[in-house]
């Protein structure tokens, strides 16, 4: 490659380095109006009722879900 293309190659690559830097800023965030906060209040509501469902519906600590793939333990036998 002749030098002049290098350099005109190297010009391009560090012209184009703010772009990157500025297609990752991140967004400012929107206002909100009063509707869209009572809409995500009840989203969230609805959410936290899930979660709350989910919890009562866990099995308890000593929960296997390998039992029925190990066979059955015999009682005098090794582990």
């Amino acid at each position: 490659m002749s030098t002049t293309r290098t350099a005109a190659i190297a010009a391009m690559m560090i012209a184009l380095l703010p772009a990157v830097a500025y297609a990752q800023q991140e967004e400012k965030p929107t206002r909100r109006t009063d509707e869209q906060k009572k809409e995500d209040a009840a989203i969230e509501k609805a959410y936290e009722q899930v979660v709350k469902g989910m919890k009562a519906r866990t099995p308890p600590s000593k929960y296997d879900p390998w039992q029925t793939v190990r066979p059955a333990a015999s009682d005098g036998g090794k582990k």
